[in-house]
């Protein structure tokens, strides 16, 4: 009997000490984390490790500075069409720590100041992966005489035209560094040092991605191309304020302000999720239009960490882009006979798929179909896997919760006279 009752006084004793252990980590865990209030009213959590980490970001960041004298210097010396000299010759780099992804089709006219403004980065320690789609200029022979100098660059050349997501995408396979930067064949980087800064920012932080501002040099110093500082981003994004600020928020302005996947220092681990995330169908298909877009539906979506640097690191190209677009039908490159402009419908029916069962992520879905869906579609030459698309989207966004009538019968009319354009067309599907 009394070996009874001391039994069950210890083990009352054990539960409450358990308890107070439960207890005593809980509020471990909690004390770890607080709440820190942004500019603009938001709270967001963070470590309060984190807390520290962005107060040394943001002193970092105050001594970044890219004056007009630095510009003008940088890009006299990465526009002369010359290599970077004579008898030098830079070796591999067997553990770099970012590869940088160039896309160029018929480039050849503007691939040295691209080229020249990577070699000629601070951080040395990086792999330089070029994907020419098959170009019909001397593009390729440009590249293999900068390799005769530079170990680091890896020539990826496509016998056919695939376009602009599957170059990358051969890229992002290829890859070997920890994080991931992606450059238009037409576009540079404009400091010597943004790599080296945004890489420090990325591993202080142990972030996803770090953004650095994309600009334009005009009338004598640099414009914000994607006006940032009116988003106020003054600090470390988490999901699923990621989602919020990039995805949610931007419905009003056409679900992104920032449609491009140039000017990020992406980890490459987020890279390979985001692959698997819009699957074989999207990153190995011909598609040159919202190629972007795809991608960073699956970076906002996919990312747990995010950064918006101060500093100007892209310059951006005005005007047309001739990134893989087979515009030439010759016999030395010969097309792969998937349709060129695949990327807004196959982008529609990706959103359609991932957010049917999602009543916040449906009304976003319907504003970009709203976007692209207008009366231009008539004008556009179709065919039967344009319209296979596209009917699919609508029927499923028929069926959307969240569309109203005056929403029902726009989709209606629009499928109404699509159909009276098969019938002129001649053109018949299942």
């Amino acid at each position: 009997m009394i070996f009874k009752k001391n039994k069950m006084i210890k083990n009352k004793i054990l539960n409450k000490l358990n308890l107070l252990i439960i207890i005593y980590i809980v509020f471990i865990f909690i004390s770890h984390r607080h709440n820190i209030t942004t500019n603009n009213g938001r709270e967001i959590l963070l470590k309060q490790d984190d807390n520290i980490v962005l107060k040394e970001i943001i002193s970092f960041e105050k001594n970044l500075n890219l004056t007009d004298k630095i510009f003008n210097e940088f890009n006299y010396i990465n526009i002369n069409n010359k290599l970077i000299e004579r008898n030098v010759s830079i070796k591999k780099s067997y553990n770099p720590d970012i590869t940088v992804i160039i896309t160029i089709y018929n480039q050849a006219h503007c691939l040295h100041k691209g080229l020249r403004s990577v070699q000629n980065q601070s951080l040395k320690n990086i792999e330089i992966i070029i994907i020419d789609d098959c170009s019909l200029d001397n593009s390729t022979e440009i590249i293999k005489q900068y390799q005769k100098e530079d170990e680091r660059i890896i020539l990826i050349s496509h016998d056919i035209n695939e376009g602009e997501i599957k170059s990358r995408t051969d890229g992002i396979r290829k890859a070997n560094g920890k994080y991931i930067t992606i450059i238009d064949g037409d576009d540079s980087l404009i400091h010597k040092d943004i790599l080296k800064n945004s890489l420090y920012i990325a591993q202080k932080a142990n972030l996803d991605v770090v953004e650095f501002h994309a600009g334009k040099f005009k009338n004598g110093h640099y414009i914000d191309i994607y006006n940032y500082s009116k988003l106020n981003i003054s600090y470390i994004i988490y999901q699923p304020e990621i989602r919020t600020k990039f995805f949610f928020k931007m419905h009003k302005n056409y679900f992104l302000q920032n449609r491009v996947i140039w000017s990020k220092l992406i980890k490459k681990d987020l890279f390979n999720e985001v692959l698997s995330y819009l699957g074989s169908e999207i990153v190995d298909d011909y598609i040159n239009e919202a190629e972007d877009t795809l991608m960073l539906v699956g970076i906002f979506h996919l990312s747990k960490s995010y950064y918006v640097m101060k500093e100007f690191g892209y310059d951006y190209t005005w005007g047309k882009k001739n990134n893989s677009f087979p515009h030439i039908k010759n016999r030395k490159c010969k097309t792969n006979n998937k349709l060129k402009k695949m990327g807004w419908y196959k982008y529609l029916k990706f959103l359609v798929d991932k957010n049917i069962n999602n009543k916040k992520e449906k009304i976003i879905t319907y504003y970009e179909f709203k976007l692209i869906n207008n009366e231009k579609i008539f004008k556009l030459k179709l065919d039967n896997r344009h319209y296979k698309i596209m009917f699919y989207v609508w029927n499923k966004i028929l069926e959307f919760d969240t569309i109203n009538d005056i929403q029902k019968n726009h989709i209606l009319n629009l499928k109404n006279k699509a159909i009276k354009k098969l019938k002129r067309d001649n053109i018949y599907f299942n």
